[in-house]
C-alpha cells in the first residue's frame, strides 16, 4: 500500500527542476513520466530565447554592424564608380545601399527575436519525433511525452549557448562571435586567403564542434537511458548521428548562403 501511495504522490518534473538539467540530469530524468509535464518549462524556454534576442537588439550591435557594412559598400562604390558614372547615378546607388541596410536591420531583428524561438520550438519537436521513430524501430513502446520532456529540458543548454554568445558580443562589440570552432574558418580566410565557398564549408563543419551542442546531446543520451527509452550503444549511436546530421545541415546552409552572396555580388 505504501508503494502505491508513493507512486501516486511522487511529484513529476516541473519548472523548479530546470536547474537540475545543468547540475544532475540523471536525477532529473529518473523522475520523468509519460505525462505532459513540459508545458511551463517549454513556455519558459521560448520566453528566455525571445528575451535574449530582444536584449541583442537593444545592445545596438545589429544597427552598428550593418551601418558599418553599408559605409564600407559606399566607400567601395565611391572608389570604383566615381569616375565612371554620373553623380546623380552614384547618389541613387548610395540610396539603394542605405535602403538595403535598413532592410537587413529589419530581417536581423526578426531573426533574433521571432525566428530564433520558432527554430528552438521546431528543433525540439523534430528531435523528439526522430527519437520517437528510433525507439519504435527498436521494438520498444515509444513515449511521446517522455521524449518531448527530455528535449524541452535539454533545450536549456541552448539558452546557455545564446547567453554566452550575447556576452561575447558585448565583450568584443561585434555580431561575428561563436561558441564553436567555426571561428577558425574565418581566421583561415584571413591568413590563407581561402575562398568564400571553402570558408563556408569549413565554418559549417566546425560548427558541430561546439561544447554546448555536444552537451545538449549528452543530456539527451542521459535522458534516454534514465527513462529506458534507449540505452547503451543505441542511445549513443542515435544521438551521435543526429549531432552529425545537424552539423551537415548547418554546413549546407552556410554553403547556400555563400552561393547566394556570390550570385548577388556577380549580378550587382
Amino acid at each position: 500500500m505504501s508503494k502505491l501511495h508513493d507512486a501516486a504522490t511522487r511529484r513529476t518534473v516541473g519548472v523548479r527542476d530546470i536547474p537540475l538539467v545543468l547540475l544532475a540530469p540523471g536525477r532529473l530524468f529518473a523522475r520523468v513520466e509519460d505525462v505532459a509535464a513540459y508545458g511551463w518549462p517549454l513556455v519558459i524556454l521560448l520566453t528566455a530565447v525571445t528575451l535574449i534576442g530582444y536584449a541583442t537588439v537593444q545592445t545596438g550591435l545589429i544597427d552598428r554592424e550593418i551601418d558599418r557594412a553599408v559605409d564600407e559598400s559606399i566607400a567601395r562604390l565611391e572608389s570604383e564608380q566615381r569616375d565612371v558614372v554620373e553623380r546623380s547615378a552614384l547618389r541613387e546607388m548610395y540610396e539603394k545601399e542605405y535602403e538595403l541596410g535598413e532592410f537587413k536591420k529589419l530581417l536581423t531583428r526578426i531573426q533574433v527575436v521571432v525566428a530564433e524561438p520558432a527554430k528552438v520550438l521546431g528543433m525540439t519537436l523534430l528531435v523528439a519525433a526522430v527519437l520517437y521513430g528510433v525507439v519504435a524501430l527498436t521494438g520498444r513502446k515509444p513515449e511521446w511525452h517522455t521524449l518531448l520532456t527530455i528535449c524541452v529540458f535539454a533545450g536549456f543548454i541552448g539558452v546557455l549557448r545564446l547567453l554566452m554568445t550575447l556576452v561575447l558580443m558585448l565583450r568584443y562589440e561585434t555580431l561575428g562571435v561563436d561558441t564553436s570552432l567555426a571561428l577558425l574558418a574565418r581566421l583561415m580566410a584571413k591568413d590563407d586567403g581561402a575562398g568564400p565557398m571553402s570558408v563556408a564549408v569549413a565554418s559549417g563543419s566546425l560548427s558541430a564542434l561546439d561544447p554546448f551542442r555536444m552537451w545538449f546531446w549528452l543530456v539527451v543520451v542521459i535522458g534516454l537511458s534514465a527513462t529506458a527509452q534507449l540505452r547503451g550503444w543505441r542511445a549513443w549511436v542515435t544521438c551521435s548521428l543526429c549531432w552529425l546530421v545537424a552539423g551537415g545541415v548547418r554546413c549546407g546552409l552556410a554553403v547556400a548562403a555563400a552561393q547566394s552572396t556570390a550570385t548577388v555580388a556577380t549580378n550587382g
